[in-house]
């Protein structure tokens, strides 16, 4: 579906994400997500402060689940939504104007 990847941590999980993993699993299921015990040394300690999640090995937080939510769904618009009018697929669409 997408070169996108979706990272949770177990205790934040357990903590104030797992609303949010359940409703990305259930608009997504083709979606790219998985449960670690721990996303990295480098950011311990934010699993018990926010609510997070790792997309492409970059942290994405919210205020609260919700805000989480809003944040990866915003995100992930593009997956379901036409292209805006007026751009093209690259490259197959500009090799036929040449």
């Amino acid at each position: 579906m997408s070169t996108l990847s979706f990272v949770f941590c177990k205790k934040n999980l357990e903590l104030y994400t797992q609303p949010v993993y359940d409703l990305l699993k259930q608009e997504y299921p083709d979606l790219a997500i998985e449960v670690k015990d721990c996303v990295g040394a480098e950011h311990c300690g934010l699993c018990a402060d926010v609510p997070f999640v790792m997309r492409n090995n970059a942290v994405v937080a919210g205020r609260d689940p919700r805000d989480l939510y809003d944040k990866l769904a915003r995100g992930l618009e593009y997956l379901t939504k036409d292209p805006l009018p007026g751009t093209i697929t690259y490259p197959s669409e500009v090799q036929g104007n040449q």
